[in-house]
């Protein structure tokens, strides 16, 4: 569990180093192009699951790449990065170490809402069935209604 959370703090600092970096890519540039970058870090569709999945810091992730909802065309609106894990714990955990890295926004229904970077970029850090997942709307996000 200590490895998959340390993965994990360390996942996130590098998705927030640059304003939406995702292990070494600027996702503000074009789908096409982060698409190429994606899959050259060695991430593989996976048809059951409908999303990307690999490894990023020794932690195998899957994630999910939204650029319809979008504001501006071209452009990903939302990433979704679903971590499996076991411990019943861990978004407690988690957004205890994330308090003290991000602005949190909001607490509610078990999700935790923070303002992760100057260019308006939001986190959401929420449990799922299987682990945890955290949904990076982006300033081109916009909310399907």
């Amino acid at each position: 569990m200590k490895n998959i959370f340390l993965a994990l703090v360390t996942l996130v600092m590098s998705i927030s180093a640059h304003a939406f970096d995702f292990d070494g890519i600027d996702l503000n540039g074009n789908v096409v192009e982060i698409t190429r970058q994606i899959s050259a870090k060695g991430y593989v569709y996976d048809e059951a699951k409908d999303c990307l999945k690999g490894t990023c810091q020794g932690t195998e992730i899957y994630l999910t790449i939204n650029y319809q909802d979008v504001k501006q065309r071209n452009k990903i609106g939302q990433l979704t990065v679903d971590i499996p894990m076991k411990s019943a714990n861990a978004l407690a955990d988690i957004a205890m170490t994330f308090n003290v890295i991000y602005h949190q926004v909001s607490n509610a229904n078990g999700t935790y809402l923070y303002n992760i970077g100057n260019d308006g970029t939001v986190l959401a850090l929420s449990k799922t069935n299987n682990g945890i997942r955290l949904t990076y709307n982006t300033p081109y996000y916009k909310e399907s209604k």
